[in-house]
């Protein structure tokens, strides 16, 4: 079934009414690229016997809130989606601004309140220490 653009934005729209609709979108648009992506890898490796193999459980934070998806796998494990990695360099930036938030003086503590109050969620006595020792 073919939907216009349209369509699809009045649906999306809809959705994110319910609660955790926008959640729900975010999951199901990176799970849809990560397949997309997938799908063309494999075309381009072209006869080589490479073919889709089910999907690994993934997850990542986004608007202050777990978000959990799919990721598509291949037969031979090389398939490793871009977007990944964007979400891991995000990941990245913010263990780098943590400990810099730390070694400028900020307690534990403050730095947890400044990531929730950029994230919405609250950022574990672990992963602070972890990061002050870096």
């Amino acid at each position: 079934m073919d939907f216009t653009k349209e369509q699809l934005s009045e649906l999306i729209c809809k959705h994110t009414e319910k609660e955790n609709g926008l959640q729900d979108l975010m999951e199901i648009m990176l799970e849809s690229l990560m397949v997309s992506e997938r799908r063309e890898y494999l075309q381009e490796e072209g006869l080589s016997g490479n073919k889709c193999n089910g999907y690994r459980p993934g997850r990542t934070y986004g608007h202050g809130r777990t978000l959990t998806f799919r990721i598509p796998r291949d037969r031979y494990g090389n398939f490793h989606p871009r977007i990944l990695a964007i979400l891991r360099d995000q990941e990245e930036e913010c263990e780098r601004l943590a400990g810099t938030l730390y070694t400028k003086g900020l307690t534990q503590e403050q730095v947890r309140e400044v990531f929730n109050d950029i994230y919405g969620e609250r950022c574990s006595m672990t992963f602070t220490r972890e990061v002050s020792r870096k």
